[in-house]
């Protein structure tokens, strides 16, 4: 600080204005910039020299296709920084054999997307919310991308791939080795690895638990003939890889036809049992209700029967005049009202009993 100081004193004196460069720094971006993948490395390949070595052989690694100039897999380049500057992609160095990685996908992935839902917003910020400003809308990077490039630092040979896409534990395992097809294989071999597995029965969901399922053959058509993949963009094919690769598509039989024609049936079949069986309930509620007019009325007719002398109610109300009648008549009068009030009662226990029934 004082040498610092003593050049701006300097500089002053000379009449011109020197900058004095900050050389603060954590180390954390220089261990970035040198070690961008960090304990990540590539696995042990055999010794050409030694022929009782069982390990991979390095000239059968898969190269990766440069779609572009960006390279890293061809991954979106914001994806890239935040795997690598997440600390379970950190963790993952531990990890040096292919084995273990398959291990750790078994375990730990449970969905496909590139971000982890909800943490990743497709708009462009802007304003106080840019990039510039040191804050971001880029998300989480899911655990099924940040162990898929953790597969690419190992740099796979072509068994270890077809041992990903065969795999028989779990459906993830298989899906994540067709995306690494997808973004590193080369365009005009894509088809041959891709082509057993268009018609792939085999029942799973992208979204994970919850959400909708469906065959990992319609996830490879998706591969082949879409380019948005959750908020990023695959590797753009060649117009004519493309087309050639929709034509073969076209020919192919689409993955779990019978099955989903036999689903839809059963659904419909559902639909219709269920539609029929609401208009019974109604038909039966319907009769029902009927049953219960009627018997109310015969309940009326008998009580009518056994008292003569009970008239319908007068629709019109009483007038303070009737009051002045003769005392038989304001009796007579009150042993109606009587009569009407008991049957008012006795219907209001039928219905009851009705009900419990």
């Amino acid at each position: 600080l004082g040498r610092a100081r003593l050049a701006v004193a300097a500089a002053g004196a000379r009449g011109r204005r020197v900058m004095v460069k900050n050389n603060y720094s954590s180390g954390r971006n220089d261990d970035r910039l040198q070690n961008p993948n960090g304990k990540n490395l590539p696995q042990a390949f055999a010794d050409v020299d030694d022929k009782d070595d069982k390990r991979e052989n390095l000239t059968d690694v898969l190269p990766c296709h440069p779609y572009s100039a960006v390279g890293n897999m061809n991954l979106n380049s914001m994806l890239i920084e935040n795997i690598r500057s997440h600390d379970y992609f950190k963790g993952l160095g531990e990890l040096s054999t292919f084995e273990e990685v398959v291990d750790q996908i078994y375990y730990d992935c449970t969905y496909i997307t590139p971000w982890r839902p909800g943490t990743h917003k497709a708009q462009r910020a802007a304003g106080m919310c840019s990039g510039l400003r040191g804050v971001s809308n880029a998300g989480v990077p899911s655990t099924a991308y940040m162990l898929l490039f953790k597969l690419y630092t190992l740099q796979l040979t072509r068994n270890q791939i077809l041992r990903l896409v065969t795999h028989k534990d779990s459906p993830y395992i298989r899906a994540i080795g067709l995306l690494y097809l997808r973004y590193v294989c080369e365009p005009k071999e894509l088809w041959g690895w891709y082509e057993p597995y268009v018609s792939d029965p085999e029942m799973w969901s992208q979204l994970g638990e919850g959400g909708e399922r469906s065959t990992l053959g319609s996830f490879v058509r998706r591969l082949c003939t879409e380019l948005e993949w959750y908020d990023t963009m695959l590797p753009r094919l060649p117009v004519p890889v493309a087309r050639d690769i929709e034509k073969k598509l076209a020919e192919a039989p689409a993955a779990g036809t019978q099955r989903e024609r036999g689903r839809e049936r059963e659904r419909r079949d559902e639909r219709r049992d269920d539609d029929e069986r609401g208009r019974r309930d109604e038909r039966r509620d319907e009769r029902r209700e009927e049953r219960r007019e009627e018997r109310r009325d015969e309940r009326r007719e008998e009580r009518r029967e056994e008292r003569p002398y009970e008239e319908q109610r007068p629709s019109n109300p009483p007038r303070y005049a009737d009051l002045d009648q003769p005392a038989e008549g304001r009796r007579g009068e009150g042993r109606r009202e009587e009569g009407r009030r008991d049957e008012r009662y006795e219907r209001r226990d039928y219905e009851r009993r009705d009900e419990r029934r």
